[in-house]
């Protein structure tokens, strides 16, 4: 799954280095317009200059002499000129493109305003024009871009009443000129991206800041420190509404934690008397009734239900304690080894039928308190042994991995589905309804407990493997420094 912040970083990369490819394109369109704007401009001031009067082919020839200083001695001229005055050609450059057919370019009927004359003024005189001596009125230009050989010209077409005018201009260079700036356009693009790519990431990156702040105090915050708050940025509007409400959020989850923290304990507290007097009522009855009577065996099954109750009561105050972090540890050095081979002779005692495998080390010694660490192994073994086949094994294997003491508890039996996998911890969950009461005298109440108690010692439980005739649970705990020998 790609990050936000990669996925911002890279919509304002690609977003950017769009807009400059259409900034270049319209820059690149731009130029060409204004570039062929200018050449026009220059085309029809020349041509306006030298269509006063009917010239002769000297007067070309010297336009065109000035066009080829202009242009240099490039083997392609950057001007050409071709000139006829009435139904004869008067001059014609030498570098006139042979693919540039002249005659075929006709000048347009009105003149400059748009006026059409039927009846032309006589030529000038060839001294200087005045208002005695007008120059001659100036078609209107027609432009056009014509492909001829290798490249390309751009064309104008007017004349007076007595001339017919063609300049045509090489736009070669223009062209080379747009295609340089182009390429260097391009080289750089990759460095621009990269810039741009990076600017995007420290944006991002300062943007998710606050984010970033929350998600570090949220993570911070525990079942034993609910009482954290975290604190809004001055300057972010936006996210100061959204660490108000997250702060709210927790107010209602304390209260609600502490409320069923307080209910567990106080329930499982306020029960105990009762039970107790009721426990010793049953016993009495159970000894006062006549052995084999109905009495004795009505008695004898509310025992075992008040039994279990106590024992449920136990474990809802031991997970009341862990939940509130004040689990209270007697923390000494105990031999998980020897621990987990008193609780496997129980476990062999309960089911006779069953195959045990142990592969325990003579010795291993965790910090832990042995009560609860014991209450932790019996749940464990005693769920292998309840949810197994008849005739199956039990597989237990306890071995240090580095600093920490790592047991096994695996089982032959029904494997466990999606939905069982992922609620096996959840209290009070019994999924497979083969795992009844009836068969297996179960709460789904004793994973959560083993986890909580090794989560206490500063260790935890964890499904394994599950196959489908074998699941295995992984209880890890922080080891003692090895016996000297």
């Amino acid at each position: 799954m790609t990050s936000f912040r990669v996925r911002l970083a890279l919509l304002v990369g690609l977003s950017t280095a769009a807009l400059l490819l259409a900034a270049a394109f319209l820059a690149w369109n731009l130029t060409s317009d204004l570039n062929l704007e200018r050449l026009d401009r220059s085309l029809q001031q020349i041509a306006r200059a030298n269509l006063g009067r009917v010239a002769d082919a000297s007067h070309w020839g010297r336009l065109d002499a000035a066009f080829g200083v202009v242009s240099g001695r490039d083997s392609t001229p950057a001007y050409v000129v071709w000139v006829r005055n009435n139904d004869r050609v008067v001059y014609r450059s030498t570098g006139w493109p042979a693919e540039l057919r002249a005659e075929d370019f006709a000048a347009a009927e009105t003149y400059e305003g748009g006026r059409v004359i039927t009846d032309p003024p006589p030529p000038p005189r060839k001294t200087g024009l005045s208002a005695s001596n007008p120059p001659l009125p100036v078609r209107d230009p027609r432009l056009l871009t014509v492909a001829a050989g290798t490249g390309s010209w751009r064309v104008l077409v007017t004349g007076n009443p007595y001339t017919r005018l063609v300049l045509a201009a090489n736009l070669d260079e223009a062209n080379e000129d747009l295609l340089r700036l182009r390429q260097r356009f391009l080289a750089v693009l990759p460095l621009i991206l990269l810039v741009v790519g990076l600017a995007a990431w420290w944006l991002a990156t300062r943007a998710l800041g606050p984010v970033t702040a929350l998600t570090r105090a949220a993570e911070g915050i525990t079942a034993q420190g609910l009482s954290q708050r975290i604190s809004a940025p001055a300057h972010d509007r936006e996210f100061e509404r959204l660490v108000t409400v997250f702060n709210g959020m927790l107010d209602r989850l304390e209260q609600s934690f502490h409320q069923a923290r307080r209910f567990s304990a106080d329930a499982s507290h306020e029960l105990k008397t009762p039970l107790a007097l009721l426990q010793a009522e049953l016993e009495q009855a159970l000894h006062a009734a006549p052995s084999g009577s109905p009495q004795q065996q009505l008695c004898s099954s509310l025992l075992e239900e008040i039994h279990r109750l106590k024992a449920i009561l136990e474990k809802l105050l031991l997970l009341s304690l862990a939940d509130s972090g004040r689990l209270s540890l007697e923390r000494a050095d105990v031999d998980l080894a020897a621990v987990i081979r008193d609780v496997l002779e129980d476990g062999a005692a309960l089911a006779p039928t069953l195959r045990i495998e142990p592969e325990i080390p003579e010795h291993l010694d965790v910090p832990a308190d042995r009560v609860l660490v014991e209450q932790a192994l019996h749940n464990l073994v005693g769920n292998a042994v309840k949810y197994n086949r008849a005739g199956g094994v039990v597989r237990v294997a306890l071995a240090r991995r580095g600093d920490v003491a790592e047991l096994r508890v695996g089982n032959t039996g029904p494997g466990l589905g999606d939905t069982e996998r992922q609620r096996l911890f959840e209290r009070f969950y019994r999924g497979d309804p083969a795992r009844t009461r009836g068969r297996a005298g179960g709460t789904g109440l004793g994973l959560s407990l083993s986890r909580e108690i090794l989560r206490a010692h500063g260790g935890d439980l964890v499904l394994g493997r599950t196959e489908a005739d074998f699941t295995e649970f992984v209880a890890t705990l922080p080891a003692a420094a090895p016996r000297s020998s």
